[in-house]
């Protein structure tokens, strides 16, 4: 499913416009990357936790080369899912 698709069946289920919809998901990612950019989480109860992960630098061989390089340290954004949400689908 795509953003389209699922702005048509969000709008259709709560009844609103796929404009209001569409705006309130956008709302939703830039408040997700503020929260995030902080250092802190978004906690959803019976749904999951958005959180900032540091990744450290690692080594990686380039199968083509046969030759290691070093990646960058970089921040990650993780969704985590509670575990009645994950044992819901059957």
């Amino acid at each position: 499913m795509n953003k389209q698709e699922m702005l048509a069946v969000l709008s259709k289920k709560a009844d609103i416009s796929k404009n209001k919809c569409e705006k309130v998901i956008d709302e939703f990612k830039k408040l997700i990357l503020e929260v995030c950019e902080k250092g802190e989480e978004i906690n959803l109860r019976n749904f999951g936790k958005f959180s900032l992960v540091e990744k450290k630098e690692r080594r990686f061989l380039n199968p083509q080369t046969k030759r290691y390089y070093m990646t960058k340290p970089k921040k990650v954004i993780t969704f985590r899912g509670y575990k009645n949400f994950k044992y819901a689908i059957k």
